[in-house]
């Protein structure tokens, strides 16, 4: 039963890790050809169609919920992926070298790398089952997202009402193009699978007490 158990999270991880790869190379892809550069709308697809699907999909699927509940099993894995976050401190160091509007590239970069950074320690935190640890789990998540959020918003700003004589169009073309196209959408659905795998897991054993409990 075990070996059988395995087995099946063995094929799950191999299914997830080759969309994910397959998603990557399709952002490379257009990265790399200027397809972003050349079509903003299909860059905003790229950037929001992700993040939208997958949490239309769990909101609105039985289904998919349980299948994210199912993922890694629980949230330290997906947590500690998140390391990857420091490679945002490249648009900081883009701004500071005038490349980048200042208003988007200093937050989000800085905002990025400190993600990244913790990302160890709130995996660790969440490991070790006390309530603090699932506290500051939670707290990691929430700033994350923020952080996210912020990226977003200050890139609006710069790109619009804020737009001056630094642009953002270095972030449609490769390499800088690959964090909002792939970095981005992959963070947010990292945050939203650890915060609703540990939703299932305390759901799971509040379920647990509570039938224990009535048969006592």
């Amino acid at each position: 039963m075990a070996l059988a158990f395995q087995h099946t999270n063995r094929a799950l991880f191999v299914r997830i890790a080759s969309v994910v790869l397959i998603w990557f190379l399709l952002v490379l892809g257009g990265s790399l050809l200027g397809t972003f550069a050349q079509s903003p709308l299909v860059f905003y697809l790229i950037v929001g169609g992700p993040v939208v699907l997958y949490v239309a999909g769990y909101l609105l699927s039985d289904t998919f919920r349980r299948f994210v509940g199912s993922l890694v099993g629980d949230p330290f894995g997906i947590t500690a992926l998140q390391v990857y976050r420091v490679l945002g401190v490249s648009m900081a160091i883009q701004a500071l070298k005038g490349a980048l509007p200042a208003v988007f590239g200093l937050p989000a970069g800085f905002g990025d790398l400190f993600i990244g950074l913790t990302a160890l320690l709130a995996a660790a935190a969440f490991a070790s089952g006390t309530t603090s640890g699932k506290i500051v789990f939670v707290l990691w998540n929430v700033l994350g997202l923020l952080d996210l959020l912020i990226a977003v918003s200050t890139a609006a700003l710069a790109a619009s009402l804020l737009a001056g004589p630094v642009t953002m169009a270095p972030m449609r073309l490769y390499p800088l193009s690959l964090v909002p196209a792939f970095g981005v959408p992959l963070a947010f659905i990292l945050h939203f699978t650890g915060l609703a795998q540990l939703w299932s897991l305390s759901s799971q054993k509040g379920g647990n007490s509570s039938h224990q409990a009535a048969l006592v």
